[in-house]
């Protein structure tokens, strides 16, 4: 059976933040590593991207299913010798620059639109550690036919 319009959503932004790299014009490689829903990650992991899918509101109009679903992006990266502050800000600027832009290889023409909600980083790291994230989420809005989630 084919993915529903949602899960195709959700692997485009997987394909996506794989782009995320230096090589691709961005200033961190997070991209390097996407994971999907995944809690942990090793040190040997990073730099790595995060895709956490989030709920979604729905609204039924006129024969259709109109879905606004929020999507979360953790970047993550080893600090080094730099500021932490200064890798989350360009691993912000990269989660911002690779989803908003208009530039998708593949024309997401399922997806309404795509909004930035917020993001930054939440915490920043203690003595001894060696990583530092920021998280962008996105509200998603796609429509599908009335009690259809795999048809638009």
């Amino acid at each position: 059976m084919a993915d529903t319009i949602r899960e195709i959503i959700i692997q485009d932004f997987m394909t996506r933040v794989a782009a995320i790299t230096i090589l691709n014009g961005y200033k961190t490689e997070c991209g390097k590593k996407p994971f999907r829903a995944r809690k942990n990650l090793d040190s040997g992991d990073l730099p790595a991207i995060v895709v956490w899918p989030g709920t979604e509101k729905a609204e039924s109009m006129y024969g259709q299913t109109k879905c606004s679903m929020s999507i979360r992006i953790e970047g993550i990266a080893l600090f080094g010798d730099e500021n932490c502050s200064v890798i989350s800000e360009k691993i912000l600027g990269d989660l911002k620059k690779c989803i908003l832009s208009s530039s998708w290889e593949r024309s997401p023409d399922y997806i309404d639109s795509i909004i930035y909600a917020g993001g930054g980083t939440e915490e920043y790291p203690e003595a001894g550690q060696v990583s530092i994230g920021a998280a962008a989420t996105f509200d998603v809005s796609y429509t599908t036919k009335a009690n259809d989630p795999y048809s638009q």
